[in-house]
């Protein structure tokens, strides 16, 4: 294997995915060198298509489906059906996150799918997994972060919990099936078989609070983990301050308290029976986050304390703003961005998949398809259609297409 491949090199995979999650599954699976088609359901496709539009560009929809190739198909007609299993059967993974049962309409199950290629891998995400009670409920990222748990977690105490602003539960949801699916097609070299997935992104969630959950039970429920705002409920100080020209964000440890009174120039708070210990810290919580603060306003920039902090190894940084962390050296300067050109827009960067190999390449193949881009590609190639036939099925509107969007 080339430096000039990704790890994923020669896997084809199938996503029917609708917002975020399955798409943001394969658009990693596609920055990791794989052949990913985009399976959409006419005639309007990944239905995220049609949110957050900015001149024209859907922005959801074009972060989460990057480095895909577009073919949309009637499937709710028979014809659709079978054509869509066909495809499905000659890729190696499929990945969808339509509500249970839903699929099943169209044949499109995973015992009628592994049938036709038993190394087939197929992932399933929904909010609430496969099985259960709360199996049929339709579900997004704020009801999976709200039944977990962990959205109680999120906010002020005296204020009602609040959304993130960034999509958690499905981009978490996302990233386990990554795993899950590295994971079986592992598997499938040593069996030479493929097999199902369940994901729920409740369970994702809850495995995010695991913390949260273990306090209630060793406390025999005397600790309801609840929202702290800026604050952080094992360690103090650690969390977001204010500065006078912003924000930044500290953690002290345990073991680093007297450290950080002497370099505040405050060394007899280090043995004060107030907070010479952790529990006392937390105890004390407010009057030690007014020290730290008091000694960040006694500078004019956060860039002066925030240089202190680091020759002395605390945990700190500024917090960004959007403009400030895509040009910073730790996004930018790890060539984390992929530049396109999309019409109306201009060039934009998209971030790549988070992961490095020593000896395989992450790269984005290709910008955001357009619905059905890649009718005539992907259908002559997997299932050996004629130019006659694509265009026969887009008349009849088995097959829908828009033009391209973008280019590189």
């Amino acid at each position: 294997m080339g430096h000039d491949e990704g790890i994923l090199s020669g896997i084809r995979v199938v996503e029917m995915g609708q917002y975020l999650a399955a798409p943001s599954a394969a658009k990693m699976m596609a920055g990791l060198g794989a052949d990913v088609i985009k399976l959409e359901m006419a005639p309007r496709g990944d239905l995220n298509r049609h949110y957050t539009l900015i001149k024209g560009l859907s922005v959801s929809h074009t972060v989460q489906n990057h480095g895909k190739r577009s073919v949309c198909i009637d499937v709710k007609r028979p014809a659709g059906a079978a054509m869509a299993a066909e495809l499905i059967a000659r890729c190696d993974v499929f990945v969808e996150n339509f509500s249970p049962g839903v699929l099943a309409k169209y044949g499109l199950t995973w015992e009628a799918l592994s049938a036709r290629n038993p190394r087939l891998v197929m992932c399933s995400i929904s909010g609430f997994g496969q099985d259960g009670v709360n199996a049929h409920k339709p579900a997004n990222d704020i009801i999976a972060l709200a039944m977990a748990g962990t959205l109680h977690l999120i906010g002020y105490p005296d204020r009602p919990p609040a959304i993130p602003a960034v999509n958690v539960a499905d981009m978490t949801a996302g990233a386990h099936a990554l795993a899950a699916v590295c994971g079986a097609l592992f598997r499938r070299e040593r069996t030479g078989r493929g097999q199902y997935i369940d994901i729920s992104m409740v369970e994702c969630m809850a495995s995010w609070n695991d913390g949260g959950y273990l306090f209630y039970q060793a406390s025999e429920g005397g600790i309801i983990p609840n929202r702290m705002g800026s604050d952080f409920p094992a360690v103090a100080p650690m969390g977001i301050f204010k500065a006078r020209d912003g924000y930044v964000a500290i953690t002290i440890l345990y073991d680093q308290w007297e450290l950080f009174t002497r370099i505040i120039g405050r060394p007899e708070l280090g043995s004060d029976s107030r907070y010479d210990t952790l529990p006392k810290r937390l105890e004390h919580r407010a009057e030690v986050n007014a020290i730290v603060e008091t000694w960040l306003a006694s500078f004019t920039s956060r860039d002066e304390p925030l240089a202190i902090l680091e020759r002395n190894h605390i945990l700190s940084a500024p917090v960004y703003d959007v403009p400030q962390a895509m040009t910073s050296p730790a996004v930018k300067g790890r060539g984390s961005l992929q530049e396109f050109t999309y019409p109306n827009v201009g060039a934009v960067s998209v971030t790549k998949a988070p992961l490095r190999f020593s000896a395989a390449r992450v790269e984005i193949p290709r910008p955001a398809p357009a619905l059905g881009e890649h009718n005539a590609e992907v259908l002559g190639e997997l299932l050996g259609y004629s130019e006659a036939r694509i265009e026969a099925l887009l008349a009849d509107g088995l097959l829908v297409q828009q033009s391209s969007a973008a280019s590189d």
